[in-house]
């Protein structure tokens, strides 16, 4: 592992001022990353900054309703050397909700309300046919949130092994992944190892199709921090179960000025023989930069050990053991603004409690989405 990618400064912020300097300071990234070495290009410059307003009603047992704003800002530098490239970046986060408090049982996602980390930290190759990655990067296998919850970074290795362009085949890749200490909580002692067969085909000038294959296991999941949020089968609070997942997508989708997207995923742990799988259909249209508005709809339903509850999204209030609705209303304001307004419906159907798996928790979302 690497050192500076653990690192954690819990700088305190109030959320209104973090707010407010992320306003102020983004016609200012976005110019930075058109004009630094524009002509060269190798270094550029990003960011990405998050305003959300949550209310989440219904609660089973008369549990006080959570109204809570979250400010999140990732900011960074790549810097690329012809076929190498080097990474970083730093994820600042603030939520009006403290989610770690110790003694107390306490819903957790999957950040730190008051937190400035390591969210990049990487070295890239690519050789055409040969990747390499090594250190904190994104997500290298195309999976959907029902296996990675996309604001995670696998921190490890990766190799890539890749053909393009060969007729109606795009892209056919092998991807080989190994990470450790992947969470924002600690998660040093479980490994994860992941294998991919990634293909992308035309179907015509405009669609395309890609298929994803992967296997991937986790190792020592019983050393997870219990910060960490998860609905796994649990014997006095230790996870008991393994977790060999198989996992399968489809993506049908359009590019243009107004894209669309159809996506199917399915999951199987091999690794038991009950309550072990997962489906994800959604259904996507438009862009909030081409189309200025973009809609989603995402329908899962998701066993308890389907795949380990650490990494998958937490926006459906569970990680795993729940099925829910999500539909997803976004309009862009130029190119670098977008408003998002986010309805969802969930229910614990697994909930270890028998009088909580009926009950339909609902979500709304107001969000600000800037990006450079």
């Amino acid at each position: 592992m690497t050192p500076a990618a653990r690192i954690h400064n819990h700088t305190r912020v109030k959320p209104r001022v973090s707010a407010v300097l992320v306003l102020l300071a983004w016609p200012a990234l976005a110019a930075a990353q058109d004009e630094v070495f524009q002509s060269e290009k190798k270094l550029k410059l990003f960011a990405e900054g998050l305003f959300r307003q949550e209310w989440t009603t219904d609660l089973f047992g008369g549990a006080p309703d959570l109204d809570r704003q979250r400010g999140r800002l990732l900011a960074g530098a790549t810097l690329t050397l012809g076929a190498f490239e080097l990474g970083a970046g730093g994820d600042f986060n603030y939520s009006s909700d403290v989610n770690v408090v110790e003694g107390q049982a306490i819903i957790r996602d999957n950040y730190d309300s008051r937190d400035a980390r390591v969210d990049l930290a990487y070295a890239r190759l690519d050789a055409g046919w040969l990747g390499l990655a090594a250190g904190r990067f994104e997500m290298p296998v195309a999976f959907t949130e029902m296996i990675w919850d996309r604001d995670l970074r696998p921190q490890g290795g990766v190799l890539t092994l890749a053909l393009r362009d060969r007729g109606a085949l795009k892209r056919l890749a092998l991807v080989g992944l190994a990470a450790q200490g992947s969470h924002v909580f600690d998660d040093d002692d479980t490994e994860m190892v992941s294998g991919a067969l990634d293909a992308v085909f035309a179907l015509d000038e405009s669609w395309r199709l890609q298929l994803v294959g992967s296997f991937t296991t986790f190792l020592d999941p019983e050393a997870l921090e219990p910060k960490i949020r998860r609905q796994n089968t649990r014997v006095a609070g230790q996870i008991v179960r393994d977790y060999d997942v198989v996992d399968a997508v489809l993506r049908v989708s359009r590019g243009g000025s107004f894209p669309v997207q159809l996506v199917a995923d399915g999951c199987l742990n091999t690794a038991v023989d009950d309550r072990n799988r997962g489906l994800w259909l959604a259904a996507v249209a438009g862009s909030t930069r081409t189309s200025h508005v973009r809609l989603e709809y995402v329908f899962a339903f998701v066993d308890p050990d389907a795949t380990l509850g650490a990494y998958p999204t937490d926006d459906f209030f569970w990680t795993t053991g729940w099925e829910g609705h999500k539909g997803d209303l976004g309009v862009g304001i130029g190119s670098h603004v977008a408003l998002h307004a986010i309805g969802q419906l969930q229910r614990f159907k697994d909930s270890p409690r028998p009088e909580e798996r009926d009950n339909w928790v609902r979500r709304l979302r107001l969000e600000v989405r800037l990006k450079s």
